[in-house]
């Protein structure tokens, strides 16, 4: 009797433990799912237009330079790693006297174009050197252990503070020396690796140094003819495109949808946007592989060799962290960066509904290209 008494018992808290993973699914699923399917219904309506303001972005001169192929990587991140540390690592050609540092703080949005500066001692010569590459691997794949798990969130931010400003330091300079053209083409290159790095805040860098020149342009009487910045209406479409990129690659965007959006050509946000949103795919991916199976399918095949010009998408593909894994994580030590629900919580059944939360809070939808409506084509 009492035998029975404990298998029915048992059997009772197995019943309503189940029935409670049910009803927390059920929950998770009426909260989160809406926030989701409003994604994925705008991502759709809007993937046409995204491809045609890649379509009107593409026809700028600047992606069209030649330029020599090659990777900047292992002379650009030596030199800044020195340059932005203690002066016994070394020597670099990026270090920059105390008083010049300190403009980064002093100096306005516009006054490196007006102000007096001292520039008699910088050596600008460094700059041509990075004509021969085409790409910025700026994280390769082979710094980081094969022990240690990468999260692209928590790795030290790149300097691309410093190259701003040489960048202004460059194209003032070249105010006094009369040589605009010369500094404008290696301020163009500079902006080039950033975008090509393949990580949106090198993108955003690349659209800040693209703006200064337009500044020293609008600050000439007369500058030559054949200069031609690129335009207001452009750094607006660039921005926005580089923003909503992620958006087409994200896990919650139908497949279809997001095969379409990283097919059009010319591909400017895709890498960017492959990079950004693979972070979160790949965390997620442990429990969220069945569910999104089409979609971890099509983001998959576009993570084969020559997809991007640096190795950054594979990297965050083989060794991102995943909510799973409590690692070690490159440049962090040993950390469990799981959250609280996802460690003690024990089956996949209920930790489904947590991903659902991680997800929808994640999400940023493609609303910059809303404001690309009223922006007329660049001819």
């Amino acid at each position: 009797m009492l035998l029975r008494v404990l298998v029915l018992g048992v059997s009772g808290i197995l019943l309503l433990a189940v029935l409670a993973m049910v009803a927390f699914q059920l929950w998770a699923q009426r909260k989160h799912g809406p926030a989701i399917q409003a994604f994925r219904d705008d991502v759709t309506s809007q993937v046409d237009f995204f491809c045609e303001q890649q379509a009107l972005l593409g026809k700028e001169p600047w992606f069209h330079e030649p330029r020599a192929a090659g990777d900047a990587g292992p002379l650009l991140n030596d030199w800044l790693r020195v340059a932005s540390g203690p002066p016994d690592l070394g020597e670099s050609p990026l270090r920059l006297p105390r008083h010049l540092l300190l403009l980064q703080k002093s100096l306005g949005p516009d006054d490196w174009v007006t102000s007096d500066l001292v520039m008699s001692s910088l050596d600008f010569g460094w700059m041509r050197q990075l004509h021969a590459f085409d790409y910025w691997n700026a994280i390769p794949q082979a710094s980081i252990p094969p022990d240690h798990r990468y999260y692209i969130t928590a790795a030290p931010l790149l300097e691309f503070s410093l190259l701003v400003l040489w960048s202004k330091l460059r194209l003032r300079y070249a105010i006094e020396q009369g040589t605009s053209l010369e500094a404008v083409r290696d301020v163009r290159q500079i902006a080039w690796l950033a975008y090509r790095t393949d990580t949106q805040v090198g993108g955003m860098f690349a659209i800040e140094l693209l703006k200064l020149e337009g500044k020293l342009h609008a600050s000439m009487e007369n500058p030559p003819p054949d200069w031609r910045p690129m335009s207001p209406e452009q750094l607006k479409r660039f921005t926005a495109l580089l923003e909503s990129a992620p958006a087409y690659s994200s896990i919650a965007t139908p497949a279809e949808v997001g095969r379409k959006a990283r097919a059009c050509e010319p591909a400017i946000g895709r890498c960017i946007g492959l990079v950004e949103a693979a972070a979160l795919n790949r965390y997620l991916e442990p429990i969220a592989k069945d569910a999104y199976r089409a979609e971890y399918l099509a983001l998959k095949a576009n993570n084969g060799v020559g997809t991007c010009p640096t190795d950054l998408l594979a990297t965050i593909w083989e060794q991102g962290i995943t909510i799973d894994e409590p690692l070690t994580i490159h440049g962090h030590g040993a950390e469990d960066y799981r959250p609280l629900p996802a460690r003690l919580l024990p089956t996949r059944a209920i930790k489904m509904p947590l991903t659902l939360e991680v997800l929808a809070s994640m999400l940023r939808g493609p609303d910059k290209l809303r404001a690309l409506k009223d922006v007329p084509p660049t001819p």
